[in-house]
């Protein structure tokens, strides 16, 4: 599988406009709050596991110890986050 297939698409909530998982990495357009925009990315090799789901954010873990934290659309959203990221991990 190559390392640019996209696996998930989300429109997001929030500050988080739009969340893609791919093989390698999760990346997260991010709004500022002067109307700018950036691309956020966090690599799947840093991630130890999901410490929890609570509605339509998802929790995970990384070896720092730190929360990453994704608000989804919707509590589906946020499960079908979770399952496809299980399977690439």
């Amino acid at each position: 599988m190559d390392n640019d297939t996209l696996l998930f698409q989300d429109k997001g909530s929030g500050r988080l406009k739009d969340v893609k998982i791919y093989p390698n990495r999760i990346e997260v357009l991010k709004k500022g709050t002067f109307g700018g925009k950036h691309t956020g990315i966090v690599y799947l090799k840093d991630i130890t596991g999901v410490n929890r789901i609570k509605g339509r954010d998802v929790f995970l873990r990384n070896w720092l110890l730190t929360a990453c934290v994704f608000s989804l659309s919707s509590c589906s959203q946020a499960q079908e986050f979770v399952n496809v990221l299980n399977m690439v991990m």
